[in-house]
């Protein structure tokens, strides 16, 4: 829930945002998606691998999830 509020926090997200969304559908582009990455890092204490490329919510969600559980 927290990384679904991080992402709706980019510019122009109003969408609900479903496991399936794609970071395209919900109108987040390459920057927001980067400071969408940052914001998660801060919030949760993680560094995520800049080579990581998820294309939706829920590939976004379990790269979060799966650093977490380290």
């Amino acid at each position: 829930d927290k990384i679904v509020e991080i992402l709706k926090e980019q510019d122009g997200v109003t969408e609900d945002l479903t496991r399936e969304t794609t970071f395209e559908e919900a109108g987040i582009d390459s920057l927001a998606t980067v400071e969408a990455v940052m914001a998660c890092e801060d919030e949760f204490g993680i560094e995520i691998d800049p080579e990581a490329n998820p294309k939706t919510v829920g590939e976004f969600v379990d790269l979060v999830d799966g650093l977490l559980a380290k």
